[in-house]
């Protein structure tokens, strides 16, 4: 698998000041749809001090005072994003709220319209999130929503992810298509498959489709006016989408990503790939120490019965057999010898004898993801500290 080199971090900050581009324009070029999903996407980073969110916020509340906002049906996406607010604020507005409720389900009776905003999965998601985040005297719209949602999944793929996306919100297991590569023909269709699996999915699936967006995100083009032929100019709603995302991959990272990511060890990356995909995390570490015992047996041509015994032949203090510094005459030198001493032992006891030696049920080896990246990260630590260790004769 080609690992990412995107750097999430710095692009998210990329993305948050395109994301505060577009609100400038938004004095000039007042579009009420786009500033509900640019204040989405600066929801993601909470509501707490967010004051550009609070500002934006506030002017979609104004907006939405004005009797000739309620009188049009596409301006109901940019209503139910800001109803998601209040509630999520915890705000209460009853008369907003209900107003807005009862503009839902006038759509009922208009849902074969052409001009219907449900026929706009971009409208569509906001509904969702509102109705779902109402829970309580919402049950007929959830269900009128979701046979919107479930009756409109086609066409483009980013158009299926955001009525998958509605649904999921509505509680509604779905399966969504998982096309190759090469059948995607937008660059939008790969950022809501990434969004969506960022938001929704699993971690093996989050690592194929950022791999997938770090081949287009060099024509990839913020700027409204960019009239290159060669980029794809983002919209505020895939502007949103992939600031979310970013915002959800950097706090609360893949850590199948991460594994991508990390310098490990050669040969701990080699020997723990395969099984840390296949979520085999228990066996990807134990193997990782048993790899660790056989190098510390090749470099030192020791051959112990017991990893401890092994340890205590080739670095324990005064005459080790691998000499973690040239500084053993002082107390510094010492210090640092007998504490990698210390967290090697510690491999071989806390990380491979208990899964050895204990049914695969027992809580000492059920570990996740990130346990098992953490213990690996130290088994690659003491990996290079032995290659790199000189070998006394």
């Amino acid at each position: 698998m080609v690992p990412v080199k995107l750097d999430f971090y710095r692009y998210r900050e990329e993305i948050k000041q395109a994301i505060l581009q577009h609100i400038t324009r938004l004095d000039t070029e007042w579009d009420p749809f786009r500033a509900s999903w640019l204040a989405y996407a600066l929801s993601q980073e909470g509501f707490e001090g967010n004051l550009q969110l609070v500002r934006l916020i506030e002017r979609l509340s104004l907006w939405a005072k004005d009797d000739k906002t309620w009188a049009s049906q596409r301006n109901l996406g940019a209503l139910c994003f800001l109803g998601y607010f209040i509630q999520k604020r915890g705000l209460g507005s009853p008369d907003f709220l209900f107003r807005l409720t009862e503009q839902i389900k006038r759509l009922e009776n208009a849902i074969e319209h052409k001009f219907s905003p449900i026929n706009d999965p971009e409208q569509v998601f906001p509904m969702a999130l509102f109705i779902a985040s109402c829970a309580e005297g919402t049950p007929h719209l959830v269900e009128v929503l979701k046979k919107v949602a479930s009756t409109r999944m086609r066409g483009t793929f980013k158009r299926q992810i955001l009525y998958g996306a509605a649904l999921q919100e509505l509680g509604e297991a779905i399966s969504l298509p998982v096309p190759d590569e090469k059948d995607i023909r937008t660059p939008g269709d790969i950022i809501a498959f990434v969004w969506y699996w960022v938001r929704y999915g699993s971690h093996g699936d989050r690592t194929r489709w950022w791999q997938a967006f770090e081949h287009i995100r060099d024509g990839l083009s913020f700027e409204q006016d960019d009239v290159r032929e060669d980029v794809y100019v983002l919209s505020p709603t895939e502007v949103a989408l992939l600031h979310e995302a970013l915002t959800r991959e950097t706090t609360n990272p893949d850590p199948h990503l991460l594994f991508e990511l990390y310098s490990l060890h050669p040969r701990v990356r080699e020997i723990a790939e395969s099984l840390f995909r296949a979520g085999e995390y228990k066996n990807a570490v134990a193997e990782a120490t048993l790899a660790l015992s056989k190098f510390i047996q090749e470099k030192t041509g020791k051959v112990s019965k017991s990893e401890d015994e092994l340890v205590q032949a080739t670095m324990n203090l005064p005459n080790p057999k691998l000499k973690f510094n040239n500084e053993l005459n002082k107390d510094e030198g010492k210090n640092e010898q007998a504490g990698l001493v210390l967290i090697t032992r510690g491999i071989f006891r806390a990380f491979r004898n208990p899964k050895a030696h204990v049914p695969k049920d027992s809580p000492l080896v059920q570990i996740g993801a990130l346990e098992a990246l953490d213990q690996l990260v130290i088994i690659s630590y003491i990996f290079k500290r032995v290659e790199q260790a000189e070998v006394s004769s």
